[in-house]
């Protein structure tokens, strides 16, 4: 009974197997607990303008007229028929995206799992248990869990990215038509959800590349795994949406013409670093996962090289395209469009941890980890987040006695449709550059929208009827 208590105590596997299940039972926890605690967002609100449509043919035109561009309506469509099964309650829309974020961390999970083997038998084993250390900082990460507790497409792209990496990392290693075609399908698949997975195209891209600049050096490792098959994969799914592209260059144009992300502003030379030094949660889990980085280069240096190589093209690689798209097109420095590098920098610290030989050093970290990761979500749970919509639309909805509600600014006027009853969601209006026949208004944005629009509100409606978390309800 002694031996068999010790060799479980020193098995890797089951390590694995217990670090895996408690990143999944927490990092779900953490994703539906009180999902719909915070009102509607207006970003949610433009999402669920389009997934109520009746048919799938109108909720691809209403996603054209308003979707600022760069991506096509997949989730649109994935999250209109999700509406049709389960309702269009915020819980249960979000609950798609909890559901997508939690299926994502066993991804994280067989994803380093799957890198880990590019370092050959010396990287197996730190493959495995650093996916479960990965999967358990994905799962607890707060940049995350905010992202997988809103109903918008990110979580959605987020699977399918993960996907699309553990079918590139296997067609390196094996020539299996099932993984070209997995590649294909699934570059085919992310593009369209959001355009910021191109950046994930620019992080394989300059994988490749290196391999390819190792392979002439006359590296024998690089000379092992598959380059070109892996890359035309991926450039037939590119091609797979040859007919779409075209569409989808207008509208992204035409939405940096229109101003949609002029809010982003140009950020420091140091931008990559620190972004993924904030997005770590507490400086203190950041150093602990620069050390583990590091560790990962040191312990794997000769042995493993093909692993962490792919990881730190998988962490830097999206952040030097976005860097480089920022300075020589337009600012696109935006923590939201890199969280597939935040991804890799977890997958990266996590395969140092399972560098670890040591069971109790291990327990150590994952303690460390749960530790500053749930003590700052909790915290950030005790604070609203959202304008207080569903009080502030009950409040116009009896002022105004059945005439027309306006709503300043626009971005915001699907979520105020969305608390209104299904019968008066057409008497909610855009207030527009002047007084317009309705009695009341719901005014946000104080800091955001311009100064003259605020003021045109207060001259139109001067009574205040209410003031409440970041929305005001006035009158005439």
């Amino acid at each position: 009974m002694w031996d068999t208590a010790l060799a479980a105590w020193r098995s890797s596997r089951l390590f694995s197997v217990i670090l895996l299940a408690l990143a999944v039972i927490l990092g779900a926890f953490y994703r539906f607990h009180r999902v719909d605690r915070w009102d509607m967002n207006g970003d949610e609100g433009v999402a669920w303008a389009v997934a109520i449509k009746p048919t799938l043919h109108q909720v691809v035109a209403t996603f054209w007229r308003s979707e600022n561009g760069g991506k096509l309506p997949v989730f649109d469509l994935v999250l209109h028929e999700w509406v049709r099964i389960f309702g269009d309650s915020l819980f249960a829309m979000r609950a798609m995206s909890a559901a997508l974020g939690t299926i994502a961390i066993v991804l994280v999970f067989v994803a380093v799992r799957e890198i880990g083997s590019l370092g050959g038998e010396a990287a197996v084993e730190a493959g495995e248990v650093g996916g479960a250390f990965a999967a358990l900082l994905y799962a607890l990460n707060l940049t995350m869990v905010a992202s997988d507790r809103t109903a918008r497409e990110f979580p959605l792209l987020t699977v399918a990215e993960l996907a699309q990496i553990i079918f590139f990392v296997r067609a390196q290693r094996r020539a299996a038509w099932a993984d070209y075609f997995g590649i294909a399908i699934f570059t085919a698949l992310m593009i369209p959800i959001n355009y910021t997975a191109s950046f994930l195209l620019a992080a394989e891209a300059l994988w490749l590349g290196v391999l390819l600049l190792a392979r002439r050096a006359g590296s024998a490792r690089a000379a092992e795994v598959a380059i070109f098959r892996p890359g035309f994969a991926v450039m037939a799914g590119i091609a797979l949406l040859a007919p779409l592209l075209p569409g989808v260059f207008i509208s992204s144009r035409a939405a940096v013409r229109q101003s949609a992300i002029s809010w982003i502003q140009l950020q420091p030379a140091a931008w990559p670093l620190t972004v993924l030094r904030d997005v770590s949660d507490t400086p203190a889990l950041f150093h602990i996962l620069l050390a583990l980085m590091v560790f990962a280069v040191w312990w794997q240096w000769r042995a493993g090289r093909l692993a962490w190589g792919f990881l730190a093209a998988w962490m830097l690689g999206p952040l030097l395209a976005v860097y480089l798209v920022s300075y020589l097109i337009v600012p696109m420095e935006f923590p939201r469009y890199v969280l597939i590098a935040f991804i890799g920098m977890f997958a990266f610290a996590g395969f140092g941890a399972g560098c670890v030989r040591s069971i109790a050093v291990r327990i150590v970290i994952a303690v460390l980890i749960v530790h500053f990761s749930a003590r700052l979500i909790h915290n950030w749970f005790k604070v609203l987040r959202e304008g207080a919509w569903r009080e502030a639309t009950a409040v116009a909805d009896r002022s105004a006695a059945g005439g027309q509600i306006a709503v300043s600014s626009s971005m915001n006027l699907d979520v105020v449709r969305f608390y209104l009853p299904p019968e008066r969601r057409r008497d909610a209006v855009l207030m527009g550059s002047q007084c317009g026949p309705a009695p009341v208004v719901i005014l946000s944005g104080r800091g955001i929208v311009p100064d003259a629009e605020i003021a045109a509100a207060e001259a139109c409606y001067p009574r205040v009827l209410a003031r409440l978390q970041l929305v005001e309800v006035r009158a005439r």
